[in-house]
């Protein structure tokens, strides 16, 4: 068994369980022993954590997952997959979310490795498929500590796919910007900014009556945000990321057009992203004041 496998095991029962990790401080050292020259001690170590995996990784239906963990963890991408697709087609375990989450994260690995190119082309697709299934399997966000960190990386990667596709400006690209923005919404129901650059981009689709609508859902949490500069407190890297570049977009499409409307917009943001924030989880930037000074 590999070393890097045991350790990230560890690592992982650690995170999942809380334990303080001073009591893991010689973990390192520790483990060597215990493959090297203890290997009946190591043994019962796996099977105590592989048993509070067991209590850990249990579905809305009480089904058990750790196999797909384990699978994920030693790299195996493919077969976690697999077996996770597996799970979501038998009657007893589709409506559990965890298989969803565990396919979008394999999918979205093999995406990143190009080993599994010519085998799973749409890997990529497929894991902003999985990864909004899970979301919609799992409304109550019960699986949160499982997918919270995957969720936020995976939407900073489409992000960066949407500013592309904006810059290029031209109606295809914006075609598939509004879909990408879809999925990102979709995969993180509470990222208004994600639900407002949908908006923007239905607008740009010329899709004007799904654009109202959406733009209807964000308002009321948008007029929150702008009187209440602790809201960045109550959100993650990913969305005070996506709604800072939303609103600063929102602005330079309406600054002609709309010039109230545009600061409307970034008087939703201004407590927010106009100076440093103590709360924000991303690097302070100058475009939003200067956006803001120029309208």
């Amino acid at each position: 068994m590999k070393f890097k496998f045991l350790m990230r095991i560890v690592e992982t029962f650690i995170s999942k369980t809380g334990i303080i990790h001073i009591y893991f401080r010689h973990r390192i050292c520790l483990l060597k022993i215990m493959i090297i020259k203890k290997p009946f001690i190591l043994f019962y170590f796996l099977i105590v954590i592989l048993n509070s995996f067991n209590n850990q990784l249990v579905a809305q239906t009480d089904n058990i997952y750790d196999d797909l963990l384990v699978l994920l963890v030693n790299e195996e991408y493919k077969d976690c997959f697999n077996k996770s697709l597996k799970y979501t087609l038998k009657e007893k375990t589709k409506k559990d979310p965890l298989p969803y989450l565990f396919a979008a994260k394999s999918s979205y690995e093999m995406s990143r490795d190009h080993k599994y190119t010519e085998e799973f082309p749409k890997a990529f697709k497929t894991a902003m498929s999985f990864a909004a299934k899970y979301r919609k399997k799992d409304k109550e966000y019960t699986c949160k500590e499982d997918a919270e960190e995957f969720i936020n990386e995976f939407k900073m990667v489409i992000i960066e796919e949407v500013e592309n596709y904006i810059l290029e400006g031209t109606d295809k690209t914006y075609g598939k910007a509004v879909s990408l923005a879809k999925k990102i919404s979709d995969m993180d129901p509470e990222d208004y900014g994600a639900k407002l650059l949908y908006a923007l981009l239905c607008t740009l689709t010329k899709n004007n009556s799904k654009a109202k609508e959406v733009l209807k859902l964000c308002v009321p949490k948008l007029e929150e945000y702008g009187k209440n500069k602790f809201s960045l407190k109550y959100m993650n890297k990913s969305q005070q990321f996506i709604l800072r570049f939303t609103l600063m977009e929102y602005a330079n499409y309406y600054k002609a057009k709309d010039p109230v409307k545009a600061k409307t917009m970034l008087d939703y943001g201004i407590h927010l992203f106009y100076d440093e924030n103590e709360f924000s989880k991303i690097s302070y930037i100058m475009d939003y004041k200067l956006v803001y000074d120029n309208l």
